[in-house]
């Protein structure tokens, strides 16, 4: 298809999703450019979790992050914000995965029995990382879907119940708790 033709066609799916036409209509309008991308999101109810044994390599492994682990759709613009966390938790479990290598010949002991403990293995380090961030993200995956489904909901009543919910939501402070609080990190 030519830009104009996709123009038109970006225009009014606008049109009838009910955006407000004042805001974004101009802008669609006057861009000479337009690009098709899609909206991709990952289960985030995955059982096999994020990280794998490499098959024949003595042991070593590979892990998820960011959107290869959860991509979300872009309706709380969380996707980076979230692909840092990860980064950030994933490189603490490896600090301590290389502390313990360091210090592998003198077990920690207990403080509780007196019994010497074994530090964790690089799979158990990597399923805590998997652990502490699989429900953040899965909330923020789960929300971001259901406000790319209000927002882009078409004319009628789904637009009249988006316009309805966000503002009752602003104004009672849902929208701070709800759909911000999974944007504080959890690391």
């Amino acid at each position: 298809q030519d830009q104009e033709s996709v123009g038109s066609l970006m225009y009014n799916r606008i049109q009838n999703a009910g955006v407000p036409d004042v805001q974004v209509g101009p802008i669609v309008q006057n861009s000479d450019r337009f690009f098709e991308l899609g909206v991709y999101f990952h289960n985030p109810f995955s059982f096999r979790g994020w990280s794998r044994e490499v098959k024949e390599s003595g042991g070593r492994f590979v892990t998820l992050a960011g959107d290869a682990a959860h991509a979300m759709p872009p309706f709380l613009g969380q996707g980076s914000n979230q692909a840092i966390q990860d980064s950030y938790c994933l490189a603490s479990k490896i600090f301590q995965h290389n502390a313990n290598c360091m210090s592998e010949s003198s077990p920690v002991s207990s403080s509780d029995s007196g019994e010497e403990e074994q530090p964790k293995t690089f799979q158990g380090l990597l399923k805590e990382y998997e652990n502490t961030r699989w429900a953040p993200t899965a909330s923020i995956t789960l929300k971001a879907a259901f406000l790319g489904y209000l927002e882009t909901g078409e004319a009628g009543f789904l637009s009249k119940f988006r316009d309805t919910f966000f503002l009752v939501a602003g104004k009672i402070g849902i929208a701070r708790k709800v759909f911000l609080g999974a944007a504080t990190p959890k690391l």
